[in-house]
């Protein structure tokens, strides 16, 4: 009798081991999918500033366009009118 007893408990604390051990294994699956999808956004994005920076090493126009954009360069005999970033039309 307190054989089967203790088998009885020793079963159910192993039951409960599974439990955990199975919800511990759902959690870190859910976890690596994010983080795959993470590093696939990651590498998408290494990918589109590569692709970025070859066009802004070789092509002339991008470096131009992106000297007027980022740097507020013209060209010579050129008028630039730079507006505040706060301006109100009141």
């Amino acid at each position: 009798m307190t054989l089967s007893i203790l088998a009885l408990a020793a079963g159910g604390y192993l039951l409960l081991q599974l439990q955990k051990a199975s919800e511990e294994y759902s959690h870190w699956q859910s976890r690596e999918a994010v983080l795959e999808k993470e590093l696939d956004d990651l590498r998408k994005e290494a990918k589109n500033l590569r692709e970025f920076l070859e066009r802004l090493r070789r092509d002339p126009a991008v470096q131009d366009a992106i000297a007027r954009k980022e740097l507020g360069y013209g060209e010579k005999d050129e008028v630039l009118y730079r507006m505040p970033q706060d301006f109100d039309s009141d």
